[in-house]
């Protein structure tokens, strides 16, 4: 099974990059303030206070919001989705000045990216509830099909054969062994739409870091664990994941109950 205390270590490094984000567009904003006050102060006392209040809310709200995900990684309170979902936004929005800053420090894109999944990956594990097998939603991209296989699976993925060549068959039998839904999707705009049309209670997204990235931030909070692919052949071609990972990741979620209820 998934061990919670260590599967998503990693996520503290974007938590912590999105505060010292916060932390100078704090200081930037002091200073905005202080060059914008005897200005705004000569046209009207009333409109530099204005300004200066309106510009010390935004900061604010920046930070009240970073801070209810940090007390939603600690488990120490159950923060509302909705606020997860606007603060995880909000600093997802500030990722490229995240990344500049981490790269002072050798952080990569990628690396900052994985982060994030974990963060989001880590917030489900702890406030995780059971859901029936037939809500969980199994996404994954069409690379992930062996390129020149015939039976191709992106309009209906029981036309795989199970032939082994490729991890598709693997994951058709978890989602046979569990009652599971299974899609795959041609890219992220068609993996956005058949996630409103399935509607499911979960989602186990498999992708690359920076699909996974964005992906998992449009749709949260609707609890979404990703699984990173491998690329032995490089991005979009071929690529692999471990099956086994992708089951324990279902088994988490799925509700036994229900399942052996039906």
């Amino acid at each position: 099974m998934v061990n919670k205390e260590k599967e998503y270590e990693t996520y503290p490094l974007y938590l912590g990059l999105s505060g010292l984000t916060f932390a100078l567009l704090t200081v930037l904003v002091v200073v905005l303030m202080y060059v914008l006050w005897p200005g705004l102060h000569q046209l009207s006392y009333t409109l530099a206070v204005t300004v200066e209040i309106f510009l010390a809310f935004i900061i604010g709200i920046g930070w009240f919001l970073w801070a209810m995900l940090g007390i939603a990684t600690k488990g120490w309170l159950r923060i509302h989705p909705i606020i997860l979902r606007i603060s995880n936004r909000v600093i997802y929005s500030l990722f490229p000045i995240s990344l500049l800053l981490g790269k002072f420090g050798g952080v990569t894109k990628d690396r900052l990216r994985q982060s994030m999944i974990d963060l989001i990956n880590h917030l489900v594990t702890l406030n995780l509830y059971k859901v029936p097998a037939d809500r969980i939603l199994l996404l994954t991209p069409h690379c992930l099909q062996e390129s020149s296989c015939v039976h191709k699976v992106t309009g209906d993925v029981y036309n795989c054969k199970q032939c082994g060549r490729c991890k598709v068959g693997d994951l058709l039998q978890i989602t046979k062994d569990y009652g599971c839904k299974f899609l795959v999707a041609t890219g992220g705009t068609l993996a956005r739409l058949k996630v409103k049309e399935a509607r499911p209670k979960a989602i186990v997204a498999i992708a690359c870091e920076r699909d996974l990235a964005s992906g998992m931030a449009d749709v949260f909070p609707i609890p979404v664990i990703g699984v990173l692919n491998a690329r032995p052949n490089g991005p979009c071609c071929n690529t692999t994941v471990d099956a086994d990972r992708v089951r324990e990741v279902v088994e988490l979620l799925v509700d036994k109950d229900s399942h052996e209820r039906n």
